[in-house]
Order: structure tokens, then C-alpha cells, then sequence
């Protein structure tokens, strides 16, 4: 499912349409819930089939963010209508979607300047450096220790590219997972549920839809969502 939720803001749901898989409790994060496909996903060749090739937003449409997707292999991309700059496209990489492992990557431009995947104590702060890893998993345990995972998960990033605008990106699963960020560009590998991605038009970075404003969060102390 792909759907502008607001003008700046775009849900991307991947999930098995014939297998129930471990999402974010509904009742824990209220949100709308993905309708029924309306057709399943299929295998060939190895890869993602579907219908045709599509485009979601038009040059009348108020929504800032562009989708599309490709049919085999599969992969889609979200686009910033105003100057058609790409802020995510899977088809960089192969993606994968098993039972106990999802892989997804985007490619990255040279301006891109990568902030967030916490929380961890990284010594060098929150800017991403490429070819850290991070890890997002949570242990429970206090903030003095560096290179450490703390209590909470939030597998939200911000791209404030230079002499551009800036953009987020939400992963909306709980499961372990890493994330690589090379410089040229960023994969998630986790160990289960599914893709739920929302990505935020910004411009600005107050407007890209910071975690706490969110309201999410899973770690030990509950945030209420309020959308």
C-alpha cells in the first residue's frame, strides 16, 4: 500500500499478503490500518510481480512527494515534486523479504548529510559517518556506556542535503535490525515483520517529523501517538 497520509507526508506498507506478520501493535500506535489487497505479491524469477508500473501523485495533486514503482524486479522510489530530487529508491539494491529477514537499500547523493537511527551513545554524535554500522536493539541500560544500544528504538533518519532541502524517513518496525550507511548509501537488514516506511517532505527540518513528535517509541516508557 502506498498512500499520502497529508500533503508531506507518505505511508509506504510492505507485508506478506498471505501470511500474518509481526507489525507495531495498532492499539499501541493508533493508525489507520492497510486495507485488503487487492491482489498478492508473486515470485518470478526470483523477484516482486506486480500489476503494471505506477505512479501515485500527479502535477495537480497538493501532495509534495512522489511515488512509483517498478514491477520486476520490484522496487519503488518517492521523489520531491518541486524539483523531482529522489529521496528514496530501493531499486538501488535487491530487496529481500523472508520470514526472519528483510533487507532493503536506497542510494544517496554526495550531498546528503545522514542525522538520527537512535538511540545509541555514538561518540561522534548524531551525524551518521559512513561505514558505521548501527545497530538499533534494545538492551535497557543507561547512557554511560558509548557504542552502546540504550532503551529505546527509533529507526528514524533526517537527510539535510547540502544547498537542498532536508527530508525524513521512518521505519516503522520494531524488530532488531542494522542499518549501513556507506556515504553513497543506507540498508536496513532486520530480523523480521515488515516494511512500513514514512517519509516526510520536510522542507525544513522541524517539519520532517521528528520521533518525539511522532510519538513513538518502543523502549520501557511508552509515548502516546498523536497524529
Amino acid at each position: 500500500m502506498a498512500k499520502h497520509e497529508t500533503e508531506n507526508r507518505l505511508r509506504v506498507h510492505i507485508t506478506d499478503a498471505d501470511h500474518e506478520r509481526w507489525e507495531v501493535p495498532y492499539e499501541l500506535l493508533p493508525r489507520e490500518k492497510p486495507p485488503t489487497p487487492l491482489y498478492s505479491l508473486s515470485r518470478k524469477e526470483g523477484s516482486f510481480v506486480l500489476p503494471s508500473s505506477e505512479s501515485l501523485s500527479s502535477s495537480s495533486s497538493p501532495n509534495n512527494l512522489i511515488f512509483s514503482y517498478v514491477s520486476n524486479p520490484f522496487g519503488f522510489s518517492v521523489k520531491r515534486k518541486s524539483n523531482g530530487e529522489t529521496l528514496f529508491n530501493s531499486s538501488f539494491d535487491s530487496m529481500v523479504f523472508k520470514d526472519q529477514y528483510l533487507e532493503i537499500s536506497t542510494g544517496l547523493p554526495e550531498n546528503s548529510n545522514l542525522y538520527g537511527l537512535g538511540e545509541n551513545t555514538q561518540p561522534r554524535g548524531i551525524k551518521l559517518e559512513p561505514n558505521d554500522p548501527y545497530t538499533l536493539y534494545t538492551t535497557d541500560i543507561s547512557a554511560i556506556n558509548l557504542n552502546s544500544d540504550l532503551y529505546g528504538s527509533h529507526p528514524f533518519y533526517m537527510d539535510l542535503r547540502k544547498g537542498s532541502n532536508a527530508h525524513g524517513v521512518l521505519l516503522l518496525n520494531s524488530n532488531g535490525m542494522d542499518v549501513f550507511y556507506s556515504g553513497s548509501s543506507l540498508t536496513y537488514k532486520v530480523i523480521g515483520g515488515i516494511f512500513d516506511f514514512y517519509f516526510f517532505a520536510g522542507p525544513s527540518p522541524l517539519a520532517c517529523g521528528p520521533i518525539h513528535i511522532l510519538g513513538w517509541a518502543t523502549c520501557t516508557h511508552a509515548l502516546l501517538g498523536f497524529w
